[in-house]
C-alpha cells in the first residue's frame, strides 16, 4: 500500500492512497501511514469496478471530491476526425518551447476541478515533457506565444491522451479539439489499437470531444477526501 502526500498538492492535510479493495485493517494501516506524513486526513482514490471501496469510505464520513471518466476509442476503426483547425507543431519540432510549455502547465493543473492549488517542480521536465513521445506532444501557437499543449503517452504497451492545457486567453476557440484531432490522427498512422483518456466529470468540454469522436466509456475513477482513523 502506497501512502503519500498528494502529488502537487503537499501543502494538504491530505495523504494520497488508491485502493482496490478495503476493510478496517486497511484502512487503519493507511490512516497509521498518513498520521507518520504529519496528516489527517485521507484522498482514496478507486474506481466503479470496485463499488464496495466507495460505499465503505462514504459511511464513515468520506465525501466525493473528484471524478474522471475513462474511455477509450477503437483508434483503427475510429472515423477520421478532420484536419486540426488550428495550426499546430510538434515537441519534436519546437523543443525551445519548453520553458513556455512548463509555465502553462503550472496554471492548467491548477486550474483543473479539484485540484486549485497544485504547484509544480522542475520534475515536470522529466515527467510532463521528456517522458512523452516528442513528435506525439502537440502545441498550438497563437504566433510565438504557446496557446495549449497535448501529449500522448504510453506505458506497459498502454496508449493514453496525456494532460491537456490550454492557457486561460486562448480557452474557447478550438485549441483541445484540434489537438485531439491530431493525437488521433497520429495513433491511426503509427498503428496504435487502442487509445485511453481520462475526463473530469465536471470539465464537460472534455467529455462532450470524447463522445463527439467516438469514445466509449469504460468505467469511473472516484476521488473520496475524510479524517484518517483515529485510534481509540
Amino acid at each position: 500500500m502506497d501512502v503519500r502526500p498528494i502529488p502537487g498538492l503537499e501543502q494538504l492535510p491530505f495523504a494520497e492512497v488508491w485502493l482496490h479493495a478495503v476493510d478496517e485493517t486497511t484502512w487503519r494501516e493507511a490512516s497509521r501511514a498518513a498520521a507518520a506524513l504529519g496528516k489527517t486526513g485521507l484522498e482514496v482514490w478507486t474506481t466503479t469496478r470496485t463499488p464496495d471501496v466507495a460505499a465503505f469510505f462514504e459511511t464513515r464520513g468520506y465525501e466525493e471530491h473528484r471524478r474522471y471518466v475513462i474511455s477509450h476509442l477503437d483508434v483503427q476503426s475510429a472515423a477520421d476526425p478532420g484536419e486540426p483547425r488550428v495550426p499546430l507543431v510538434t515537441l519534436a519540432e519546437r523543443p525551445d518551447l519548453a520553458d513556455e510549455l512548463y509555465a502553462l502547465a503550472c496554471v492548467a493543473h491548477a486550474d483543473q476541478p479539484g485540484r486549485a492549488g497544485t504547484q509544480l517542480d522542475e520534475s515536470w521536465y522529466e515527467w510532463g515533457l521528456r517522458a512523452p513521445q516528442p513528435d506525439a506532444y502537440f502545441i498550438a501557437l497563437d504566433g510565438e506565444r504557446v496557446a495549449g499543449y497535448g501529449y500522448l503517452e504510453q506505458e506497459d504497451g498502454v496508449w493514453r491522451h496525456g494532460f491537456t492545457a490550454v492557457a486561460r486567453w486562448a480557452r474557447g476557440r478550438g485549441i483541445a479539439g484540434a489537438i485531439k484531432r491530431a493525437q488521433i490522427r497520429w495513433a491511426k498512422a503509427n498503428g496504435v489499437v487502442r487509445l485511453e483518456t481520462a475526463n473530469e466529470l465536471r470539465v464537460v468540454t472534455m467529455l462532450e470531444l470524447s463522445r463527439r469522436f467516438g469514445y466509449s466509456r469504460d468505467y469511473d475513477e472516484i476521488v473520496l477526501r475524510g479524517l484518517r482513523y483515529s485510534e481509540p
